[in-house]
């Protein structure tokens, strides 16, 4: 029987910078395309569709046009200061860009549910200001059912000891908006198990993301002397950010033979490490471009720079970069789920830099076969493997 499906969104093609933010949504949409879908968007800043729009075609998509005011521009200006700041709590409050539209939002949501009447709503976040609109859905509809979309960690997330008392008052109000829902999904073990201490139930699943196809594996051409990375995905030189390359600039010695290439929509301030002779900056390509791009590859790179948000990090480019079978090299300010799943599988090099010396390791780097182990059942990591748990729980 077909469900009509209201899906939140802080971000959506065309108009998203990256596209790990929306893939998995896309891999909802495209699971789901035997029911009835909305989705709710802002109106951004346009960068395409990465080869994407005929996954979402049977969709109908709403976005909601934000004016660009002096009064929007000073907000954003002093949001960004604050966050370079006080980063964290601004999290912890889900004091985000989207927290100045809920208005706007919770606008749209309302005539769909006078007019659409959807048996569900899918809220995605981050940004978990839009887990505020629960309560304002719940006194206009007591009946529509409520699905919440974990992509990362809310209140869990940020394992700093520093914001303890902030944390427990915030993890009271999570746990009502939680109660207020009817399921949630979580896209990491660290996640779920986050949630699950806030409220048992059997209502939680963990929906992991995971690759959408299996790319075939060939041989190609690479040059022996020298050592290629790829990196996709956006990065930046920002020392508070997730993804600062500085960790790795200042890493290699000139005469290393190692050579990055990026791909993505990054944000490099800095002149000497756009002009590094060792990096190779690109724009973004279409999604399936990407993966081709992959299998060239002698290694591919995640990086996270972030400490207090490590523990949890396992991104849906981590499945793509497994589907390419190329060796995966992770970097991070302290233990990563991804990382732990590296050295399970035996699927390349998971560093944390506070214990391991990055210019020791880099030195030392050489092309090397893995044999991966405990991965027969590699379909198993597919984003469609996964979806079916979204596809029975409409059925129930």
């Amino acid at each position: 029987m077909k469900k009509k499906i209201l899906l939140i969104s802080g971000e959506f093609i065309p108009y998203t910078q990256s596209i790990g933010g929306v893939i998995r949504l896309i891999s909802f949409l495209y699971s789901l395309k035997g029911h009835k879908i909305k989705v709710i968007s802002l109106k951004k800043k346009r960068f395409g569709y990465f080869g994407l729009k005929k996954y979402i075609s049977h969709a109908h998509v709403k976005y909601i046009n934000i004016k660009i005011s002096r009064q929007n521009t000073l907000i954003n200006f002093f949001l960004a200061i604050l966050k370079k700041l006080f980063s964290n709590i601004l999290y912890l409050f889900a004091i985000d860009y989207n927290f100045f539209n809920n208005k706007r939002y919770l606008d749209e949501i309302e005539k769909n549910l006078k007019i659409f009447k959807p048996d569900y709503i899918l809220i995605s976040a981050p940004p978990f200001s839009l887990f505020k609109l629960v309560k304002k859905i719940r006194q206009k509809n007591k009946k529509v059912k409520i699905i919440l979309d974990y992509r990362d960690g809310w209140t869990q997330r940020i394992k700093s000891k520093n914001h303890f008392l902030i944390k427990k008052i915030l993890e009271i109000y999570e746990k009502k908006i939680i109660c207020q829902s009817n399921f949630i999904l979580c896209a990491t073990k660290q996640i779920y198990h986050d949630i699950k201490s806030l409220k048992n139930s059997k209502k939680i699943i963990l929906l992991r993301n995971g690759y959408w196809k299996l790319l075939k594996k060939k041989m190609t051409e690479k040059n022996k002397n020298k050592i290629s990375i790829g990196y996709f995905g956006l990065i930046s030189d920002d020392t508070y950010g997730y993804r600062d390359i500085k960790i790795i600039y200042n890493s290699l010695s000139q005469n290393s033979k190692i050579k990055f290439s990026f791909f993505g929509n990054s944000k490099i301030k800095s002149n000497t490490i756009l002009n590094f002779q060792k990096f190779k900056f690109y724009k973004n390509i279409s999604y399936f471009e990407s993966q081709k791009k992959m299998s060239k590859f002698d290694y591919l790179l995640i990086l996270h720079t972030e400490k207090s948000t490590a523990s949890e990090v396992i991104t849906g480019k981590f499945y793509e970069y497994l589907s390419s079978r190329i060796p995966i090299i992770i970097i991070s300010n302290g233990p990563t789920e991804a990382g732990r799943l590296v050295q399970r599988h035996n699927l390349g090099y998971s560093i944390d830099y506070n214990t391991v010396s990055l210019v020791n390791f880099f030195k030392k780097l050489k092309k090397k076969k893995f044999a991966w182990k405990d991965l027969k059942n590699i379909e198993k990591f597919s984003r469609f493997y996964e979806n079916k748990k979204l596809i029975r729980l409409l059925g129930e």
